[in-house]
């Protein structure tokens, strides 16, 4: 025993001295260890000590002392950072006090020696202090410990704080303290200990405090007269006491610091002895913080600005807080936080008059005033009410409650619905509920809950039975607009205390309002909110009504039949709706709900479903379909064989066009509530049957979706795989009886899961060939990083997710052995790494992180597969970063970076990651010693660079342009920051060196590119514009210039196409070289900034000085000041932001304070008059903005207070009179910096404080002079006006959701209230008159005057809306209501519309239509009593806007509606021809119409007279129309919508349309025109205007001239053929020929593009009906066939495509049938046209356009091998296409030709390799396809296997004919694939990889399609059985050869050997085997 305890001496002492240097895993085991090794021993000596005879020898004491000691001092050291090994050690202590006392006075020992510094005169550092926080906090033996060094504890812990503080205030005023600072921290931990001290040393305090006072004791704590103990704490105390005030009133510590100390100076509170002493000290704090604020004359004492605040015994001078009145009611904030949170139930809290009388009203102000600190001051009334409710019972204790009466027990309730209390609260929580500040609406939440909490308390504590304040609240919020966010979440605090049945009876519309807000996303959460907690009131109800168990059946009908008789509507309504966001979150949010708290729900769902199919599309019923089995599967409530009875509405969702539909139907078969579940062999089928064909979807929710079902399934195999195969080695274990049926059926299902598996990967790998769309290269990638993460653990998981990585790797093995798939075989790492030189940053970084997470060190390579070798990888790296092209240098990069990381960190290191890297300097390994030697590479590459281009910078930007070096620099050292912490550590000096030559590097590349754009080539040019950016003109000729000076040297790389386009290829190349590297420059320094270890005041112990920062930022500034390239000034700005947050966040105060003399560089340059930047400034607002925001968080932001003041004072400077128009002017520059500022997402908070002075400056710069301030204030304008409303969350601008309430304006914004008003009475003169009647809505001899500010003023007012209280809010605006209505007369229009908005927040809700009917019946009622016209539309503009709020709001009712068309009939004249302002008219009549149409839709069938009279009116004007005059369109499209509205049947709406047409009005006709489809009833309309469809077509046609209304036309007959119930052809008439040669005429383009779309589907209808009525000789579907090839092309515009897309829905299949049908093989040629325009269109960019085209595929009679669903898919719409034309052209020889054509495509190989390496120029923006979504590969794959099957069915047919075929094209397919073996081998690319030209997408889809077609050669060639002598053999072994050639060469890309024929694919990769074995 002995030698183990010395033994466990050593190690302990040893771990003692290494504690500081080592990590937490390392400790832990050295815990474990030394616990093992002592706890038995320690058992031992108990025993001993207890007199066990078996105890044996016992170990000196003095060993058990030196053990106890050194667990003292490491339980010490590990207090501060590792809690976890603290508290093991603590325990290990515990035991050994059994047998040794003294270890508890060995902790007591450490504790004093940690507190007690070994010079008395400094402080505790702030690692001291952390641990004597967590240990006051966590020990007993530490307070104890503590206590009992009371004294010296306190000395220490107030010069600790005197520093703090001193430190702190004395700082220089451009240095902001951060809150991590050192000073900050000891300040705030200081605050912290003191509050622990008080909370468990409170008897201590009692002494020293609060003692009773004699006159001996009237000496201290001077002295002499105190006992030395207690003077000095006294003292102490005075110090520390002291140093917590100014925490507090300091403005210059942060919130959290204040926050602590407030909470310390109330703890000592609670030490007081007597009750009134601690009250009286709390209010004279709270006064001395209110500056003198009196709330009740009996409690507050006036005291001056320097006050003596006595605390006991102790007074302290202190000073009362400076500053504005934030920061003194901040002050005063944290001692009422303090007072309320930290003192004892038996101190001031239990005082009912200081309670509410004081601080209730102290704490409301300070909600109301402290708008800035809204968030804290909240919070502390949040703190009051759970005090108020805690101190129910004490604040009630002297009241007697059983015997009082009614009214006695309500005067003495605090929470009286009445009561002031609940008043106030309730109006904050009005007022604040929408506030954008974070956090305020959750705790306007809280503060609501906690009022009902106490509110019911209080009821029950008095014996009060009521819910007045439930049913108050709910009434309010029921009244309340729907669209306000913060109603919902108060429902939700206040459902649980109603009764949930009785809300949705007292609040019916509940429902739909709910299912509105779920219409967009602002509102989606908080409806979804109310909606969990009905359903849980509804289940809690449930729980308290039960009695029995047999009553639960009936309790649960009874919940269902509650939620079905409130809710099922409203779920159904939002599962078919077709907005998307409704269905979105019914989908994912409500239903999962709905089915988890109610199961029967999804039966009764699933049965209303099919009674609501009626006017539902059948796409949205398979969708609730789907959905439905979704939720019921997750909720296991669904069949035990469920998916065998829904496989069809399955399978036809998965082939569904909807991307929604066949997402969640994936989901469904994926996902499954057990995550270990084997999928199913059905499950399994599906699951292959879709992949394949959903790889290139462009929906990214699709790809989501896909994504997280992949992950789900892939789970399920990986732990369903691994059961088995434990299962299955249990099984063959076995010796005897081994269950031969049982392996079997393992080894099946094994099989099948590690085949899915497989075809995971295949399918993912084979859709990375070049040339793949971005969305199915990212797909696959997805997949591949779903398989690596599901089955491999790399450096970024410890572990598989979900299971045990080393069953996984059991499962890859025994997949490896058994053949199936090797997960990092050479293959997949080849085609991995070819993504890395994708043009996508996703999938190269993707890819990237692919290899270096998941492969080893060592990248699998071999003979067949070099590219993954090491040599391979840097040497394509390096060939890359000389790449001009940006995406091409990053690929070079990362190429780099990935040598970098494998082949120097990894293997040197041995980490299996690059995050391991962090942790290298916890070994005593040196850095690897290639680091360096790397980088200095690199940096002799880019200096090489630099010289090639100050030599020519021409030939340089081409060959050898500098950013793709630094690019990699950056990558390689920064983007792990532990890397150059890593060699700091180990070779300072060296890579200070490393680090001085890369700055200087930069700083040279930079000025030179700065001069080569600006032009200046002399210092005295440099001098004369040091504040001039050069403009693009001046750059463009600089760099022209300068290509012209190198014109006689001949560039490689660059071709000249001057005359070509606009700016030259050398243009391009040069400008995009300076930006880019300008860019990567920046970006590379902020980073080195942010990583690099800093430099101390000594230059010591970093990388980087002071002076290399300054350095920094001054090349970063010369950038932004000098450089208007957006790319440049954006990536500029990203390392200076960098650089400032890293400066700003320093503790060495000479850093953090140069960001302020930066910002006061750039304001400096701002006040420069000889300056120019322009287009907003260009890097001015960045500088400032990366300056700001990097500021650290504070009670006040100073660099921004300072700057907002700068720029202010700049921005107000005088203008001048005579501007130069080449300079900018200073106050542009001011503005475009408060723009940007305001924009910023990350101050927003900070900058709500300056929003109304900016409103103000930048509605008053609308009257300014000049154009550029104007400009700059009208974006200014509208940037903050996004800022106080939020962002849009409707796309409708005037949609009440966009609104503010106007009292939440008001308290956000006071200021603005004044400022408003006064610009609205200073812009007009408005004498007091009014006419008899007191009608203020005339005006008697008003002069309104034009004013530029009342645009933006409007604005602002008609942005508002309403709130809870809606009295408060017309309060608030009743004085804007007489200059708003004046403003109704305005001489301007749109004053008049902006001010019809603006009174609508005057009007409450649901009360429109009132106010409409008054304003209508104060309108003249004849001709003569109206003469100021201006008046009287903007009096009809506000009636026009109020029922449009109605109609909107849902508020219109059929009483409302015929009351105000009453009113109307009495204003009637206004429609006639009396009223001479046809404006006024037209708006009369519009509003009529919408109040009409709407009655329409409400199916009120009763006609007033002014609807007789207006009908009359209308068809008056339309048989004789007006002339021409100002505001005739706008009456003749009110007159005619009237006429037509009107009319009493849809016949004679026909006659009427007919008739106008004729007008000679183009507005009266093309209103007639657009009319039918808009109508709300417009079924019998169609087929009513069916019969005059062809007079339409011809009228539009051959008589309407005005291209309009010939859109139009055409528009509506196609509307009407399409849509009418009845058909009939159009071969009957007479004059189809002239129409069909005046739209072939349209269809041509002689008219426009717009009437070319149009005439498409019109003649389409005409090919149809001549094709079915047998007439196909005339020439017409030959010509259509051709326009439908034309327009389908990529290149043709958007409206024409999807114009030919619906007109092969139209006429598309029959055109197809009648021409393969026909076996006439002159028809073969318009098949072809219809085939290749629907291919094309099924692979168009545009996925409307996909999905029209898939519409008309779908429509293809399909036979039973084919997909059979009516809805398919664009790559399944492909599949039916070409499967259709091959099996209905078999007879034609000529089609078949022609398919083959088209899979061999239409270029040459060999000729497509030579012109890729010839072409050496370099365009950088060139796109390589017109159509980037096309893949011509996965064209050609499906077309090859249709051919074969075709080349069948035409050999058995004719075999002679396919044999001729044959024998035509052998030779020649020969010869062009020899010259594609040559060109392959001899042709270089220049942006190739290892696999040159195969590598470039062009190279490899005609590869990929020659090889393609000669598989089918040879499949044609087997199926003639041509005979061995055949002269054709010799071509065919010519081919076999070249093929094995192909084969062989390891530079032509893997996914093409995948089409080598498989007989020729077998034999030679057997030759392969065996070159490479010999």
């Amino acid at each position: 025993m002995e030698q183990q305890l010395h033994k466990a001496c050593d190690l302990v002492r040893n771990i003692t001295l290494s504690n500081r240097s080592e990590s937490g895993p390392h400790l832990q085991n050295s815990i474990d260890t030394i616990e093992k090794t002592l706890v038995p021993i320690i058992h031992k000596l108990h025993c001993s000590n207890q007199g066990d005879a078996s105890t044996q020898s016992l170990p000196a004491k003095e060993d058990v002392v030196n053990i106890s000691k050194n667990l003292a001092e490491l339980y010490i050291q590990n207090a501060s950072n590792n809690s976890k090994v603290a508290h093991r050690l603590k325990k290990i202590i515990d035991k050994l006090e059994r047998i040794l006392p003294e270890s508890i006075q060995h902790v007591e020992e450490a504790i004093w020696k940690l507190i007690t510094p070994e010079d008395d005169t400094c402080g505790l550092d702030l690692i001291t202090l952390k641990t004597v926080s967590n240990l006051l906090e966590d020990s007993v033996i530490a307070r104890k410990a503590l206590e009992a060094h009371f004294t010296p504890f306190t000395s220490t812990l107030a010069i600790t704080l005197t520093e703090g503080v001193t430190s702190i205030d004395v700082t220089d005023d451009n240095y902001t303290p951060s809150s991590s600072s050192s000073a900050m921290q000891v300040c705030q931990l200081g605050a912290k200990i003191c509050l622990q001290m008080c909370r468990c040393m409170g008897d201590k305090l009692k002494d020293i405090l609060w003692i009773e006072k004699t006159p001996s004791s009237q000496c201290c704590p001077d002295g002499d007269s105190c006992p030395p103990d207690v003077a000095n704490v006294t003292q102490n105390f005075h110090c520390i006491l002291q140093a917590l005030l100014d925490m507090i009133s300091n403005k210059r510590f942060s919130k959290e610091c204040s926050l602590m100390a407030g909470g310390a100076l109330a703890m000592v509170l609670n030490s007081a002895t007597k009750k009134k002493e601690a009250d009286s000290i709390a209010l004279n704090m709270l006064q001395l913080h209110s500056k003198c604020e009196v709330w009740t004359p009996e409690m507050a004492i006036n005291t001056p600005d320097n006050s003596t605040l006595n605390i006991g015994n102790i007074s302290i001078k202190c000073k009362c807080p400076t500053g504005d009145a934030p920061t003194r009611k901040f002050s005063q904030l944290t001692l009422l936080r303090g007072l309320l949170t930290c003192s004892k139930n038996e101190s001031i809290l239990q005082d009912k008059a200081l309670l509410l009388d004081v601080i209730f009203p102290m704490v409301c102000g300070m909600c109301y005033q402290l708008r800035d600190m809204q968030y804290h001051a909240l919070q502390v009334l949040t703190y009051w009410l759970q005090t108020v409710k805690r101190e129910l019972a004490f604040l009630h204790q002297s009241q007697d409650v059983s015997d009082a009466s009614v009214d006695t027990k309500e005067e003495q309730r605090i929470f009286s619905p009445q009561s002031k209390v609940v008043e106030d609260i309730l109006a904050i929580a009005w007022q604040s509920w929408q506030s954008p500040v974070d956090g305020v609406p959750e705790l306007v939440k809280s503060i609501v809950a906690l009022l009902l909490e106490a509110y019911e308390a209080e009821n029950k504590l008095l014996e009060i039975c009521e819910s007045k304040l439930y049913k108050m609240i709910t009434t309010r919020l029921q009244h309340s607009p729907w669209h306000v966010k913060g109603r919902y979440q108060l429902l939700c605090t206040v459902i649980p205390y109603c009764n949930s049945s009785e809300l949705l009876v007292s609040y019916p519309a509940l429902p739909s309002h709910l299912l509105e807000c779920l219409g967009t996303n602002y509102l989606a959460v908080a409806a979804t909110d109310v909606y969990r907690v009905w359903l849980q009131c509804l289940k809690a109800n449930s729980k308290t009504i039960k009695r029995r168990k047999s009553d639960e059946d009936v309790i649960a009908n009874r919940k269902t039949t509650e939620w079905e008789r409130y809710w099922q509507q409203t779920l159904l309504t939002g599962l078919c709706s077709d907005n998307e966001v409704v269905r979105y979150h019914i989908i994912n949010y409500w239903l999962p709900l709905t089915v988890k708290f109610l199961p029967e729900s999804y039966g009764i769902m699933r049965t209303a479903l099919q009674s609501v199919c009626e006017g539902i599309s059948n796409t949205r019923v398979l969708h609730a379909q789907i959905i439905l089995l979704q939720q019921a599967r997750m909720n296991r409530v669904n069949e035990q064989d469920w998916m065998v009875h829904e496989w069809e509405g399955i399978s036809a969702a998965l082939w569904h066009c909807d991307e929604d539909v066949r997402s969640d139907a994936f989901s469904l078969v994926c996902i499954t509530p057990k995550k270990s579940q084997m999928p199913s062999e059905m499950e399994v089928q599906l699951i292959q049957n879709f992949i394949p064909n959903n790889m290139n979807c462009d929906s990214a929710s699709f790809r989501n979706k896909l994504h997280k079902s992949i992950r789900a399934v892939l789970t399920r195999m990986r732990d369903g795989s691994l059961a088995c195969l434990r299962q299955l080695k249990k099984e063959e274990a076995k010796a005897n009886a081994k269950d031969e049926l049982r392996i079997g059926s393992l080894s099946e299902q094994l099989n099948m899961g590690v085949r899915c598996f497989k075809m995971f990967l295949d399918t993912a790998i084979s859709s990375l060939f070049p040339g793949a769309c971005y969305q199915r290269k990212k797909m696959s990638l997805d997949v591949i990083s779903l398989l690596f993460e599901t089955l491999l653990h790399g450096s970024g998981s410890q572990k598989v997710q979900g299971g045990n990585a080393g069953s996984s790797e059991t499962l890859l093995e025994w997949a490896r052995t058994h053949h199936q798939f090797d997960l990092l075989s050479e293959r997949t790492a080849v085609l991995i790494l070819t993504c890395v030189q994708d043009g996508s940053n996703d999938i190269r970084n993707v890819a990237f992180n692919l290899l270096i997470t998941f492969y080893p060190p060592i990248l699998p390579s071999s003979i067949s597969f070099p590219a993954t070798c090491g040599n391979e990888i840097l040497c394509s790296g390096l060939r890359l970063i000389c790449h001009p092209k940006a995406h091409m240098a990053d690929a070079g990069a990362l190429l780099c970076k990935l040598t970098f990381m494998k082949s120097i960190l990894q293997v040197s290191t041995n980490q299996p990651g690059v995050d391991e890297t962090s942790n290298l300097g916890n070994h005593d390994n040196q850095p690897p010693t290639g680091i360096d030697v790397f980088i200095i590479k690199l940096l002799d590459i880019l200096k090489y660079q630099f010289k090639c281009t100050q030599a020519n910078f021409v030939s340089a930007a081409a060959l050898t342009p500098m950013h793709g070096v630094i690019l990699t620099i950056r990558r390689c050292l920064t983007e792990d920051p532990s890397i150059l912490q890593l060699v700091s550590r180990k070779h300072p000096d060296k890579w200070s060196t490393i680090m001085e030559d890369i700055l200087n590097t930069i700083h040279d590349i930079v000025f030179f590119i700065l001069g080569v754009l600006s032009g200046r080539k002399t210092e005295e040019e440099e001098a004369a514009a040091r504040n001039l950016a050069p403009s693009f003109g001046q750059m463009g000729e600089a760099i022209d210039g300068l290509i012209g000076a190198l014109s006689h040297v001949q560039l490689d790389g660059v071709e000249k196409k001057e005359e070509e386009t606009a700016v030259s290829d050398e243009h391009q190349v040069v400008l995009s070289c300076c930006w880019l590297n300008l860019k990567e420059s920046s970006v590379l320094l902020g980073a080195l900034a942010e990583s690099c270890p800093l430099c101390d005041e000594e230059n010591k112990g970093g990388l980087l000085q002071l002076s290399h920062l300054q350095r920094i930022a001054d090349i970063m500034i010369e950038i932004l000041t000098k450089c208007r390239h957006k790319g440049a000034i954006e990536g500029c700005n990203q390392g200076f932001a960098r650089l400032c947050a890293r400066l700003l966040s320093s503790h060495n105060q000479k850093f953090a304070s140069l960001p302020h003399s930066l910002l006061e560089r750039v304001l400096g340059i701002l006040t420069t008059a000889e300056s120019s930047f322009t287009k907003k400034s260009a890097g001015l607002p960045l500088v400032v903005e990366s300056i700001v925001v990097a500021e650290p968080k504070g009670r006040e932001k100073y660099l921004l207070q300072h700057a907002m003041q700068r720029l202010a004072s700049i921005a107000k400077q005088p203008l001048p009179d005579n501007p130069d128009g080449n300079l900018d002017l200073p106050q542009t520059h001011a503005i475009n910096v408060m723009m940007a500022l305001f924009r910023c997402s990350a101050i927003n908070t900070d900058m709500l404080a300056y929003v109304g002075d900016a409103v103000e400056f930048a509605i008053t710069g609308f009257a300014c002079p000049f154009w550029a301030i104007r400009n700059c204030c009208m974006q200014l304008f509208g940037t903050l006006v996004a800022r106080i409303f939020g962002q849009k969350r409707v796309a409708d601008e005037h949609s009440n959701l966009n609104s503010l309430s106007a009292s939440e304006f008001v308290f956000r914004y006071p200021s603005l209230k004044e400022y408003l008003l006064t610009e609205m009475k200073q812009a007009m003169k408005v004498p007091e008159v009014m006419d008899q009647d007191g009608d203020d809505l005339v005006t008697n001899n008003r002069e309104i005057l034009l004013f530029p500010t009342m645009h933006p003023v409007l604005s602002v007012l008609a942005k508002l809306g309403l709130g809870v209280e809606q009295h408060t809010e017309k309060r608030t605006l009743e004085e804007f209501l007489d200059p708003i209505t004046h403003l109704l007369s305005s001489p301007i229009y749109s004053i008049r519309e902006l001010a019809s908005r603006a009174i609508l927040p005057l009007v409450p809700e649901g009360k429109s239509i009132e106010r409409a009917v008054e304003v209508v019946l104060k309108l003249p009622r004849r001709p003569e009593d109206s003469s100021l016209t201006n008046q009287l539309h903007g009096y009809l503009l506000l009636v026009h806007t109020l029922v449009q709020t109605a109609i909107n709001g849902k508020s219109m009712c059929v009483e409302k509606s015929k009351a105000l068309l009453d009113a109307f009939s009495k204003v009637s004249w206004l429609a006639s021809a009396s009223n001479s302002c046809a404006i006024v008219r037209a708006l009369f009549i519009k509003t009529c119409n919408k109040i009409m149409q709407w009655m329409l839709i409400a199916r009120c069938e009763d006609a007033c007279n002014l609807v007789l009279w207006l009908r009359e009116e209308a068809q008056k004007y339309a048989d004789n129309p007006p002339e021409y005059q100002i505001g005739i369109p706008a009456l003749n499209q009110a007159m005619t919508h009237a006429l037509l509205l009107l009319s009493p049947s849809a016949s004679d709406q026909v006659s009427s349309i007919m008739s106008l047409l004729t007008s000679s009005h183009q507005d009266t006709r093309l209103a007639a025109l657009e009319y039918p489809p808009t109508h709300p009833m417009n079924q019998e309309l169609i087929n009513q205007l069916y019969l005059k469809h062809w007079d339409l077509l011809t009228h539009s046609v051959l008589k309407e001239n005005d291209i309009q209304c010939i859109h139009a036309g055409l528009s509506l007959y196609l509307y009407v053929s399409l849509n009418s119930s009845s058909a009939t052809s159009i071969v009957q008439y007479d004059n189809v020929a002239e129409v069909w040669r005046y739209l072939s005429a349209m269809a041509d383009g002689k008219r426009g593009s717009t009437l070319c779309a149009a005439a498409l589907p019109v003649l389409s209808i005409i090919v149809r009906d001549h094709l079915m009525e047998g007439h196909i000789e005339n020439g017409m579907l030959s010509e259509w066939s051709d326009w439908m090839l034309q327009y389908s092309d990529p290149v043709e515009m958007e409206t024409t495509r999807l114009s030919v897309a619906k007109s092969l829905q139209i006429c598309g299949v029959t055109a197809l049938s009648v021409s393969c049908d026909s076996h006439i093989e002159d028809n073969i040629p318009s098949a072809l046209c219809v085939f290749s325009a629907g291919l094309r269109l099924l692979q168009d960019e545009q996925s409307t356009i996909r999905k029209e085209a898939a519409m008309f595929a779908a429509q293809l009679p399909r036979e039973a091998d084919c997909i059979q669903y009516p809805s398919v898919g664009c790559n399944q719409g492909i599949q039916i296409l070409m499967s259709y034309l091959c099996k209905h052209c078999t007879w034609s020889i000529g089609c078949y030709t022609a398919l083959t054509r088209l899979l061999k495509g239409p270029s040459t190989p060999s000729k497509v390799i030579w012109q890729q390496g010839d072409t050496r120029a370099i365009h950088l923006f060139e796109q390589e396809s017109s159509n980037i979504y096309a893949e011509g590969v996965m064209e050609a794959k499906v077309l090859y296997k249709n051919l074969v099957v075709m080349s069948e069915v035409i050999q058995e047919a004719d075999p002679d004919s396919l044999q001729d075929w044959f024998e035509d094209r052998c030779h020649k397919t020969v010869r062009n694939l020899q010259d594609t073996v040559t060109a392959l081998d001899q042709v270089l690319i220049m942006e190739g990889d290892s696999y040159k030209a195969t590598s470039q997408s062009k190279v490899f889809q005609v590869v990929y399609r020659q090889l393609l077609y000669i598989q089918l050669l040879q499949k044609v060639g087997t199926l003639t059985m041509m005979s061995e002598e055949s002269a054709y053999q010799k071509d065919l072994h010519t081919m076999n050869g070249l093929i094995d050639t192909l084969a062989k060469a390891v530079d032509v890309h893997p996914l093409l050997k995948d089409v080598l024929p498989e007989r020729l694919r077998t034999r030679t990769e057997e030759d392969i085997a065996t070159t490479e074995t010999e």
